[in-house]
């Protein structure tokens, strides 16, 4: 594992169970499920339930599951939810979620993992976390350190013809960097717990996903934004940022 990934791996470890704590991250959940809901059509998945019946299977990883708040988001729509995450906590934090809303460990579980390292772990090569009808990375894309290496990695987990990709991050906010900067020059030596050493990206625009998802193979792109802002109540202030959803299909014969 790379410095930079292990500078996560510990950030979120130790974030992992006041993670959820603060009215603003509530909202920004919510904020996540309501615009996946929404879009529940504009996805393009044949979902589990119809008529409020389960009549096929459908089979989600959640990567960068942190919590699972992609897993409450799509549950009741899907019977198969794999996640994935490096920090070993969060993924404690989400099996214990999971099976306190009544999900059994096969219908739900996670598991610490990369798909994004040099070498992908033994255990995520079985037919357990290949054939996903849909993958979604959930605010996590910016934490990245290769995002086309993940999208074309990703890309290769999804049902061939079938599967579809979907990334939520966040629009450019590169100006935060230089109010985040003057924080630190006015309080220096003060408490600075806020994910910024972890960020390898400033978010994406709209071509910088095209991009990403063409030259992996995706088809049928898509990117919406939504109109109400992300805001964020950190020590050094109040932070707005537009979240975006893309997505993509594999393309190929089932």
């Amino acid at each position: 594992m790379s410095a930079f990934r292990e500078a996560n791996r510990k950030a979120f470890n130790d974030l992992s169970a006041t993670y959820n704590a603060k009215p603003w991250q509530h909202k920004l959940s919510q904020q996540v499920s309501d615009a996946l809901q929404a879009r529940r059509d504009w996805l393009g998945i044949q979902w589990a339930q119809s008529n409020n019946k389960y009549d096929r299977d459908v089979k989600l990883l959640d990567y960068a599951c942190g919590t699972g708040a992609i897993t409450r988001a799509l549950g009741p729509y899907v019977t198969t939810i794999r996640g994935i995450d490096i920090s070993e906590k969060m993924v404690e934090e989400y099996n214990k979620a999971a099976q306190s809303s009544g999900l059994s460990t096969e219908q739900a579980r996670a598991v610490v993992g990369d798909l994004v390292a040099e070498t992908v772990p033994s255990h995520l090569i079985g037919d357990d976390y290949q054939d996903f009808d849909i993958a979604i990375i959930g605010l996590g894309f910016h934490h990245f350190e290769n995002p086309p290496l993940a999208v074309h990695r990703l890309a290769e987990r999804l049902k061939p013809g079938e599967g579809v990709l979907v990334i939520i991050d966040f629009l450019p906010f590169s100006h935060e960097r230089k109010v985040e900067q003057q924080y630190r020059e006015q309080n220096p030596g003060a408490d600075f717990p806020e994910m910024s050493h972890t960020i390898k990206h400033d978010g994406f625009t709209e071509q910088d996903m095209r991009r990403m998802f063409g030259d992996a193979g995706l088809t049928d792109f898509g990117f919406e934004i939504e109109v109400e802002p992300a805001v964020m109540e950190l020590k050094s202030g109040t932070r707005e940022r537009k979240i975006f959803i893309a997505k993509g299909r594999r393309t190929g014969h089932a």
